[in-house]
């Protein structure tokens, strides 16, 4: 069985279970019993169909016919989630569709924002409805911003992102969390991005110093910016607010650094330090200003999220103080009190913008930063939080 996300859901009064494949590559969702998806998760590649009948059988007390369990397993090979021959030849093709298409579209329009540029405007012009700059202290050189949907994170939004006409940097480097499975911590893409407003660039002559530097070049990795949003939803606020101005980007969607805050062994500081060195450099040879933006959440709470605690005022106001803490390391643009409070609670509240925010942290060292949004969405059952920051000098 491939990995996949796993939503419990109720349908006709009857608790079930939505398998959701977090890389997009099925779009034939299955909804199934607990029963069935006990089965499912004996399909380790190991069992044969007689192992998996006697396993079942075993743990539940209850028989079920192998033409039951063949029945499941073709099922699931139609939904593309199983990791077989099928699976392997779909996704080489979609692989190399992507990669030879001239400009990444977009996952999100007709979903999280607008399809149509009229009504996308519209409600661009709705979230940032005056134009009056705010005051800072400098020049604005880095913006930390939800990735959550503008529904949901719209207030945060608009205050941050009020702050990007205090700045004239017109590269914009774009760290996002990658949701999907990657095995690299960084993930850069050297493609341009299209949006319902029009496309924008990754310039030639950035792309040829990636490729020529001898660590960044191992880690362009453009397939898991297919279905990724996290960068994606910073895009329409950008156009929209710099619609009068060309700009460029650089995509770069992080892995997970969940070992570096759980106790066990992560790989070296070194390996760290080199990429946000490396980048630097090239960044200094293109000899374009730039700002850092970090598209990152923070904590991830809840039954949605596996927690089995009840969700109450309580829980929420302890969230928010863990989140003031975090914040303050970030106020304090100090990466390394940034991780160590993380690993202080051995990420159990499973702060998903930890790796955009650590490097943005380490490319803006010596920076001044000011906090200026923070919320704490919920419908009850589950939160998320996300905060908004900007970084001057």
């Amino acid at each position: 069985m491939r990995w996949v996300e796993v939503l419990p859901v109720v349908q006709d009064g009857r608790e079930m279970f939505y398998l959701r494949d977090p890389e997009g590559i099925s779009d034939k969702p299955l909804v199934v019993s607990r029963d069935v998806l006990f089965l499912m998760a004996l399909m380790d590649g190991q069992r044969s169909l007689r192992d998996l009948q006697e396993e079942y059988t075993r743990a539940s007390g209850s028989l079920v016919h192998l033409e039951q369990i063949q029945a499941v397993a073709e099922a699931m090979d139609t939904s593309l989630l199983l990791d077989n021959d099928h699976y392997q030849t779909h996704l080489r093709e979609l692989i190399t569709a992507y990669e030879e298409a001239p400009f990444r579209n977009p996952c999100c329009s007709g979903r999280s924002y607008p399809e149509d540029q009229k009504k996308l405007l519209t409600y661009m012009g709705e979230m940032f409805p005056d134009d009056r700059t705010p005051e800072v202290q400098g020049e604005v050189e880095g913006i930390l911003a939800p990735h959550i949907d503008y529904s949901r994170g719209y207030r945060v939004y608009h205050e941050t992102y009020r702050y990007l006409s205090c700045s004239d940097r017109k590269l914009l480097v774009l760290f996002g969390t990658c949701h999907g499975l990657t095995a690299k911590l960084w993930n850069i893409s050297l493609k341009d991005y299209s949006t319902p407003l029009g496309i924008v660039s990754c310039r030639k002559e950035l792309r040829e110093l990636i490729r020529h530097n001898a660590l960044l070049k191992e880690h362009v990795s453009e397939w898991c910016h297919r279905n990724e949003h996290s960068i994606e939803l910073q895009l329409p606020i950008i156009q929209y607010l710099f619609r009068d101005t060309e700009i460029e980007i650089l995509p770069i969607l992080t892995g997970s650094m969940h070992e570096y805050v759980t106790g066990g062994n992560p790989p070296g500081q070194e390996a760290l330090r080199e990429l946000a060195g490396n980048l630097r450099q090239v960044l200094e040879r293109y000899g374009k200003p730039y700002l850092l933006i970090a598209g990152a959440d923070l904590a991830h709470i809840g039954a949605q999220f596996g927690d089995r605690y009840s969700l109450d005022n309580h829980v929420l106001e302890r969230s928010k103080k863990k989140d003031e803490e975090i914040l303050e390391t970030i106020r304090q643009v100090d990466k390394d009190r940034f991780v160590s409070t993380i690993r202080a609670e051995k990420d159990s509240r499973r702060i998903c913008g930890l790796a955009p925010i650590y490097f943005q942290l380490a490319l803006l060292n010596g920076s001044t930063c000011d906090v200026v949004s923070y919320d704490q969405w919920t419908d009850g059952a589950s939160s998320v939080s996300f905060a908004g920051a900007v970084f001057y000098r």
